[in-house]
């Protein structure tokens, strides 16, 4: 992110200047700050070098480094104000009990703690050099190398005046959200930008670009982490598979240990008893010569050959139906792999998947580290809750009011969707945006259709016994939206 950029992600996040901090999360070196009246969030990604408004909710560590924990402290303070030292890549939040510093400077790349004019905490060492916020500045000390090529592509004619002029211009509009791929990932813009080729999402806000770039980054941890679990899962189907063409070999032999134990009863007059070993006459005329158990009178010894035969027939019964459903389960894996490996943003929304198939990677504690609590958003004047695994969605299905509206992207795995009525009608503008929720948090994401299913909670039922996430509909409508916008 550079300074002009910066500049109009600050702009985009002052509507939350005069609200509290209510909670302070961290993953890995990515900073979530959630405030209450009015109601938003903030990220400080020192390493992906970028500071903007955020609607993500990802699954946090069940303990919070030392940094979060000090930064907790501040829980409750007012945000006074979001500074830029000139155009430069640092940024200043003032709260009532200090400030938090966050330098996205190139090599340095930190975040402060300030306290009656020092530092009292950092994410790394060193020491924060004193910077002057709140003056103008010089917009051409906010471009890069990155933006000057961009600049070049709308035919700007050279010399620092013209390029002032074009970026002074840029800044004076309104900003929106362009998503490219690149070589080095997702690139958010505020502006088009020819030089990186064909946007592959475009978004209302700036933020919104920024918070879908950073989703992917953050889900592609999330994602290799499954994808291990997943490749082991198939491995383990395969060995299964491998193993089942061996016992329906050994199975087979039922016959033939049945029309041993029937020799060994119709020549029991032949049959000395304590023998490892004898030649009889066989069915067909010729010599046999059977194996027997010394320890065993004959007629034991047949006898438990017709229950070994008969285990052996039961067994070789079943072997189709688990080999069916290796096969089905191993055919879920290759697919989820396949998910996981193209779209690793929709990690979050395949554990329950994952956890049912054995095949999450187990974590700290012997636990997969899952959401804590089902994503809240507002439509207007009502709640929105996003359920973001099996288990969650659970949990919604179970305290859900009777009117609440239920919504799932209806074929596909992903979120359960449950909107708050309180017994009012939905009128229609917020149904169709509840079930772009529903189609954006699930595998039709991306779609420019996708049918997602809708009802009264009270007509959902998780049958008895079935995995969890797993419901059933007594009544069902269907509305179809586009895949491709999210929240």
């Amino acid at each position: 992110m550079e300074g002009i950029e910066l500049r109009v992600a600050i702009e985009e996040a002052r509507g939350l200047m005069g609200a509290r901090l209510a909670k302070v999360h961290q993953v890995g070196e990515v900073f979530f700050l959630r405030f209450f009246s009015p109601t938003g969030a903030l990220v400080l990604d020192v390493s992906g070098k970028a500071f903007h408004r955020t609607a993500l909710r990802p699954p946090t560590p069940p303990e919070p480094p030392p940094l979060c924990r000090i930064l907790r402290r501040l829980e409750g303070q007012k945000l006074l104000a979001i500074d830029q030292a000139g155009y430069d890549r640092i940024v200043r939040l003032r709260l009532q009990g200090g400030a938090l510093i966050l330098d996205l400077r190139p090599r340095l790349g930190n975040l402060f703690l300030i306290q009656d004019g020092r530092a009292v905490a950092s994410l790394r060492e060193g020491t924060y050099p004193p910077v002057e916020f709140g003056q103008a500045g010089d917009v051409l000390a906010g471009v890069g190398p990155s933006l000057k090529r961009a600049a070049s592509y709308y035919g700007q004619p050279e010399g620092e005046e013209a390029l002032r002029a074009f970026f002074a211009k840029l800044l004076a509009q309104v900003p929106r959200g362009f998503l490219y791929e690149t070589d080095q990932g997702l690139v958010a813009s505020f502006f088009p930008r020819p030089d990186l080729g064909e946007a592959i999402q475009e978004f209302p806000s700036f933020w919104q670009a920024l918070d879908r770039a950073l989703e992917v980054r953050l889900s592609l941890s999330m994602a290799r982490r499954y994808l291990q679990g997943v490749k082991q899962a198939i491995l383990r189907r395969r060995r299964a598979l491998k193993a089942l063409f061996a016992e329906r070999k050994e199975a087979a032999r039922w016959a033939e240990l049945k029309e041993k134990a029937d020799l060994i009863l119709a020549r029991l007059s032949d049959i000395p008893r304590g023998r490892a070993e004898v030649e009889v006459e066989g069915f067909e005329g010729k010599q046999v010569r059977l194996k027997l158990d010394p320890t065993l009178t004959p007629v034991a010894y047949a006898q438990a050959l017709y229950r070994r035969a008969g285990k052996l027939r039961r067994r070789l019964s079943a072997l189709p139906k688990r080999e069916e459903v290796l096969r089905e389960e191993l055919a879920k894996l290759k697919e989820l792999e396949k998910t996981l490996t193209e779209r690793p943003e929709l990690a979050p929304y395949l554990a329950g998947e994952l956890s049912l198939l054995g095949a999450l990677t187990q974590e700290r504690h012997g636990k997969a580290t899952l959401p804590a609590r089902p994503r809240q958003l507002r439509i207007g004047d009502f709640t929105v809750l996003v359920g973001r695994s099996a288990e969650e969605n659970d949990r919604l299905v179970r305290q859900a009011s009777p009117n609440d509206l239920w919504l799932h992207a209806r074929g596909v795995p992903g979120a359960h969707v449950l909107l708050r009525t309180g017994g009012r009608r939905v009128p229609e503008e917020v149904l169709y945006k509840a079930a772009q929720l529903a189609a954006w948090h699930s595998q039709a994401r991306g779609e420019r259709k996708v049918a997602v299913s809708y009802t009264e909670a009270r007509h959902v039922r998780k049958p008895k016994g079935a995995p969890a996430g797993t419901v059933i509909l007594k009544e069902e409508s269907v509305i179809v939206v586009s895949g491709e916008e999210g929240p």
